[in-house]
């Protein structure tokens, strides 16, 4: 689940993160997306010199923290060029992340972090689980969203989006 949202973090916002635990270390990257045409279903990225390739393979409609719960297939290929032609999208992101792990293998991430594409500020705000299967990927997400008191952030329903379609939106 993920949210993006113009403008620069809210104090609100940072303050929510802040006080579900002890500080954690910003990370500062630049990936260059893919912007699709036509399908928001499939992302193309290439970060730190590798090719990424992400599916989406379903989105459900359950009701949990105000957005929409996609599943994801990741793919990481080769190299890739570190200047891609026209057609994609520069996206500067520092982001601080927590972690929770839930039964067994099963975890959830959730992530607060600056985004700029061009000169435009944007905000996000990630709950990501993993697990074995899909019922314990839905676990280690209700986990999350309880553990980390989504309901104390207002996020709109409809900025609960993935990449590719906030990607395609962005590209005019």
């Amino acid at each position: 689940m993920r949210w993006f949202l113009p403008g620069v973090i809210p104090e609100t916002a940072a303050a929510w993160f802040d006080s579900l635990g002890p500080d954690v270390t910003p990370e500062s990257r630049t990936d260059r997306y893919l912007v699709p045409t036509e399908s928001a279903g499939l992302g193309l990225k290439v970060r730190e010199g590798r090719v990424e390739a992400k599916q989406r393979t379903r989105t459900l409609h359950a009701t949990l923290a105000n957005g929409r719960v996609e599943a994801w297939r990741k793919w990481s290929l080769g190299t890739a060029d570190a200047h891609p032609e026209p057609g994609w999208l520069s996206v500067a992101k520092t982001r601080r992340q927590r972690h929770v792990r839930v039964a067994g293998r099963a975890r959830c991430s959730l992530e607060l972090a600056a985004l700029t594409v061009g000169e435009e500020p944007w905000w996000s705000v990630c709950l990501e689980a993993s697990g074995e299967t899909a019922a314990a990927r839905w676990r280690a997400l209700r986990a999350g969203a309880r553990r980390w008191n989504m309901g104390e952030l207002t996020l709109p329903p409809e900025a609960s989006k993935g990449y590719p379609e906030w990607l395609r939106a962005r590209s005019g």
